[in-house]
């Protein structure tokens, strides 16, 4: 399992927070990933462009999850939109806009606005 301690130390605190209050509203909350290497990107991507994976992939250096400034998470079904509104709240981007619901970001909102 992934741990957020593998996050880039600028957001680690953010993400934690996010995830506590998920739990605490009563939120099953499993981190899937956050940091990795070019090699395990590499074999995402693969993946997806093979049709072996339903969750997109950015190619080696171009995710963020490289720098320790994304993370994955797995939550029950139903609570992904709100879980997503919340964190686009805060001024984050949420993978589900571009089919990706596990997927949270810490790049500001593609519209710049946040809250």
């Amino acid at each position: 399992m992934a741990s957020l301690r593998d996050l880039d130390p600028r957001a680690r605190a953010t993400a934690q927070a996010f995830v506590r209050a998920l739990q605490q509203a009563g939120v099953s909350v499993t981190v899937t990933s956050t940091r990795r290497d070019a090699s395990v990107q590499q074999g995402l991507y693969d993946d997806y462009r093979a049709g072996r994976s339903k969750y997109p992939a950015a190619p080696p250096g171009r995710s963020t999850h490289g720098i320790g400034l994304a993370f994955d998470l797995k939550l029950w079904p139903e609570v992904y939109a709100a879980a997503g509104r919340a964190w686009e709240r805060a001024g984050f981007t949420w993978g589900g806009r571009f089919r990706d619901k596990i997927h949270f970001d810490f790049r500001p909102r593609p519209d710049g606005r946040n809250r």
